[in-house]
C-alpha cells in the first residue's frame, strides 16, 4: 500500500515521533466529507447572495427613478414658480401705481393713451387697440361702451390695465411656456396677450361666466390667493392650457383678475423629455384631470379635453389608491411600483407608475446572466480545486496546523518539509505570530502611556466657595494631543489653560505634556503677567522644534476677589461667555497665532470682569467640529445655543452639559479629534439675582 506523501517521515524526525498519531490522516478522512459540505454551503450561500444582490440592485434601480422622479418634479415647480413669481410682481406693480385721481370727474381719455378704435353703435359699442403701432410690443384691449363719458374707475381701471399690458410685454420671453396672459377687468374690459384682433377675440358678457373670473372675485376668493384654474381649449394652434390667476385690487375694490395661461404643449413636451425608459410620468391637477401624459398626449395641440385620471391609471389600480402616497417615495399598488409628489406652486400632484415586473426583467436582463455565469464558472473551479488539493493541499495544510498550534502557544518550531510554495505561508505564519508579540508590547506601551498622561492632568478641583472650577478630556485615540491644566500663581490667582497639539497620538502628546509643563513652571515662577507667560513659553517650543508640531491654547488668570479674568488666546477657538441672565457671547480673540511656530512673537491679552453666577466655558476645536453622519459640524453656534436662556451654576454640570450634546449630535460616528473642556463659575447659585 502506497504512503501519501504527506505521511512520510520528515528529515531528522525519530522513530518515536514518526510512530505518533498523524493528524494529517484525521483531516484527509474528514476531507471528503468537509468539502463536500464546504462546498454545498458555498453554492446555497452564492444563490443567496445572488439574490440579495438582484434585490440590491431592484432597489438602486428604484432610488435612480426616485432621483430622476425628484429632479423632473423640481424642473416643473420651477416652471409653475415662474407664472406665480410673475403674478407677484405685476400685483406688487399694480398696488406701487399712483392711485387715479377722483375730485374731478374725467369723462375722455387722456391724451397719452394709445389710438383706442371704437367699433358698433347703441348697444353693441365698444373699443379696442385693434390698430396697435407695435402688435409685437403691445396686448389687446378690448372693452364694451363707448371709451368717453365713463366713471373716474372706469379710467383709472383703464390705466391700471395700460400699466399691466407693459409689464405683459417681456412675458412671452422671460416665460417660455406661457401661452398667453389677461387681465380681466370689473369695468368689463379684456386685457390680452400677446396681440389679436377683437373679432379673433370676441369678448363679450360671456368671459364672466370663465372659471377664471369666477376663481378671482371676492366672493369666490375674499383672501385674494393666487390659485389655478381648470384646464381649457384654446384652440388648435395654442391647444390646452391652464391659467394661473390673482385678484388684482385698489383698497377694499376688486379692479379685475390676472390670469398667465401655460401651455400643456410645453408640459408635455417637458414629461416627454423624461430620461427614464420605462414607466410613465403623468401630471395631474386638483380635479383628477391629467394635464401631462405621454400617451394621452402624443399629439397636444390636437387633445381638446383633458382626459380622466382613471382613464390612464392602468388596470386595477384605482385614483383612491393614490391618495396617501408618501411624498417622493416609492410604494407598490396591486402589482405597480408608483412614486407620487405634491406640488408647492400648485394644487397638482405628479404620479410615476411602472409595473414591478417590467422593472425586474429590466435588472435581470442588466445582472441575472452574469450571476448564473458566475456560479457556473464557481461549479467548475470547485471540481478543479477539489482535484488539486486532494494532491497538493491536504498534506500541507495539516501541517500548517499543527505549525500554527504551536506557534499560537508561543513554542516556535522550524518549518517542516513542505513544498516550495507553501514555504512562504510558514514563514508568515512564522512572522505574524512573531509580530503579534511585539504588537501587544507596543501596546501595553500605550496603555501605559495614556495611563500616565491622564495622571499628569489634574485630578483635584479648586474647593472654593468663590467660584466652581472643572474640567475633563476625552482623547480621540489611546494617547490624546489636548491637555487642561489649573494652579495657584502667586498673590492668590487661579490660572487655568486648555490646548490642543496638531495631531494626534503619542508623539502630540508628549508635545502636549512638555508644553504644559513649561507653562505651569513659567506662570508660578513670580508673577509674569498672561502674555509674558505665553510668549516664554512660545520661545521655548520654537526651539529646535524639528518636529514642527505647534500647539493652540488660551491661558487665564482668574482674580476670584474682584471676578476678573485676565487671558490670552494663542490661536484658540474663543472661550464661551455664560451671563448670568442667560445671555451667551464669544470673549473677544485677544492673544495671536499658536505656540511652537515662530518664536519671539508678541502676544495681546484680554480682560473681563465676570459677575456672580457667570460662566466661562473653555473648550478645545474637538467640540465645535464634532461631525455627525452628514459630515455636519457641531458648530459654535449649536455651543452657545445650549446655554442661550439657560445658565447653569455648577461647572460640572456645564461641562456635562456640553459632552452629552456632542454625543447625542454624532450618535455612533467615531470620535475623530481629542474633546476637552473647562468650566468656572465664578460666585454661587445662592448669589445669582433672580
Amino acid at each position: 500500500m502506497l504512503t501519501p506523501p504527506w505521511r512520510k517521515r520528515s528529515a531528522g524526525a525519530t522513530p518515536g515521533q514518526a510512530d505518533k498519531p498523524d493528524l494529517s490522516l484525521h483531516f484527509f478522512r474528514n476531507y471528503n466529507r468537509a468539502i463536500g459540505t464546504a462546498y454545498a454551503l458555498i453554492l446555497l450561500g452564492l444563490v443567496v447572495f445572488f439574490a440579495l444582490q438582484l434585490r440590491a440592485r431592484f432597489a438602486s434601480e428604484v432610488a435612480l427613478i426616485e432621483a430622476h422622479v425628484k429632479r423632473h418634479s423640481q424642473l416643473v415647480e420651477y416652471v409653475l414658480r415662474g407664472s406665480l413669481d410673475q403674478l407677484d410682481n405685476l400685483q406688487l406693480m399694480v398696488r406701487e401705481a399712483p392711485s387715479q385721481p377722483t375730485a374731478t370727474p374725467i369723462t375722455q381719455p387722456p391724451p397719452d393713451w394709445p389710438p383706442f378704435v371704437p367699433h358698433g353703435s347703441g348697444d353693441g359699442v365698444g373699443f379696442s387697440l385693434d390698430k396697435a403701432i407695435d402688435v409685437d410690443m403691445t396686448g389687446n384691449l378690448v372693452g364694451l361702451g363707448p371709451l368717453s363719458g365713463r366713471s373716474p374707475e372706469f379710467y383709472g381701471d383703464m390705466a391700471q390695465a395700460l400699466r399691466i399690458n407693459a409689464g405683459f410685454r417681456s412675458l412671452i420671453f422671460t416665460l417660455p411656456h406661457a401661452a398667453s396672459a389677461r387681465f380681466l377687468a370689473t369695468e368689463r374690459f379684456l386685457l390680452t396677450v400677446p396681440w389679436r384682433p377683437s373679432p379673433a377675440i370676441g369678448f363679450g358678457e360671456s368671459a364672466y361666466l370663465d372659471p377664471v373670473w369666477h376663481l378671482g372675485n371676492a366672493q369666490a376668493n375674499p383672501d385674494h390667493e393666487k390659485r389655478w384654474g381648470p384646464a381649457f381649449f384654446a384652440g388648435k394652434d395654442q391647444g390646452l392650457l391652464v391659467p394661473a390667476l390673482v385678484p388684482v385690487s385698489r383698497g377694499p375694490r376688486l379692479v379685475g383678475v390676472m390670469a398667465i395661461d401655460t401651455s400643456l404643449d410645453y408640459l408635455n413636451r417637458l414629461y416627454s423629455d423624461f430620461d427614464y425608459p420605462l414607466g410613465t410620468l403623468m401630471l395631474v391637477d386638483a380635479f383628477r384631470r391629467v394635464l401631462a401624459h405621454p400617451g394621452s398626449y402624443a399629439d397636444p395641440l390636437a387633445v381638446e379635453a383633458t382626459p380622466a385620471l382613471q382613464d390612464v391609471l392602468p388596470p386595477g389600480l384605482q385614483p383612491r389608491d393614490l391618495a396617501d402616497l408618501p411624498a417622493d417615495a416609492h410604494q407598490s399598488l396591486s402589482g405597480q411600483l408608483v412614486i407620487g409628489h405634491r406640488f408647492v406652486s400648485a394644487p397638482w400632484t405628479q404620479y410615476y407608475v411602472v409595473p414591478e415586473w417590467t422593472l425586474w426583467k429590466r435588472v435581470l436582463a442588466d445582472h441575472a446572466m452574469p450571476m448564473v455565469a458566475t456560479l457556473l464558472g464557481m461549479v467548475a473551479v470547485m471540481l478543479a480545486t477539489y482535484l488539486v488539493t486532494s494532491l497538493q493541499f491536504v498534506g500541507p495544510a495539516a501541517k500548517l496546523v499543527a505549525h500554527l498550534a504551536a506557534e499560537s502557544r508561543f513554542q516556535p518550531t522550524d518549518i517542516p518539509m513542505v513544498p516550495t510554495a507553501w514555504r512562504p505561508w510558514f514563514e508568515t505564519v512564522t512572522r505574524a505570530f512573531r509580530e503579534s508579540i511585539q504588537l501587544m508590547g507596543l501596546r501595553k506601551e500605550l496603555d501605559v502611556a495614556a495611563k500616565m498622561q491622564a495622571a499628569m492632568l489634574p485630578h483635584a478641583w479648586p474647593q472654593d466657595p468663590r467660584y466652581d472650577l472643572w474640567g475633563t478630556m476625552r482623547p480621540a485615540k489611546e494617547v490624546g494631543g489636548d491637555f487642561y491644566d489649573h494652579f495657584e500663581v502667586a498673590q492668590g490667582l487661579r490660572g487655568l489653560t486648555v490646548a490642543d497639539v496638531s495631531g494626534k497620538g503619542i508623539g502630540p502628546g508628549l508635545f502636549g505634556m512638555m508644553a504644559k509643563t513649561l507653562l505651569r513652571v513659567t506662570a508660578t515662577q513670580g508673577t509674569p503677567a498672561a502674555t509674558e507667560v505665553v510668549e516664554r513659553v512660545n520661545n521655548q517650543l520654537s526651539d529646535d522644534n524639528d518636529s514642527c508640531m505647534f500647539v493652540t491654547l488660551v491661558y487665564a488668570v482668574f482674580d476670584p476677589t474682584r471676578g476678573q479674568l485676565t487671558y490670552c488666546n494663542a490661536g484658540h477657538p474663543p472661550p464661551l461667555w455664560v451671563h448670568a441672565d442667560g445671555r451667551v457671547t464669544f470673549l473677544d480673540v485677544a492673544g495671536g497665532m499658536a505656540l511652537g511656530v515662530v518664536g519671539d512673537m508678541p502676544y495681546q491679552v484680554g480682560v473681563q470682569t465676570l459677575a456672580p453666577g457667570d460662566t466661562v466655558l473653555v473648550y478645545s476645536d474637538g467640540v465645535t467640529e464634532a461631525m455627525n453622519r452628514a459630515n455636519e459640524e457641531f458648530g459654535p453656534e449649536r455651543l452657545a445655543e445650549l446655554f442661550n436662556g439657560h445658565p447653569c451654576h455648577s461647572a460640572q454640570a456645564a461641562v456635562d452639559r456640553v459632552l452629552q450634546a456632542v454625543h447625542a449630535f454624532v450618535q455612533d460616528v467615531e470620535q475623530s479629534d481629542d474633546i476637552t473642556c473647562v468650566a468656572l463659575v465664578y460666585g454661587s447659585a445662592q448669589k445669582v439675582p433672580a
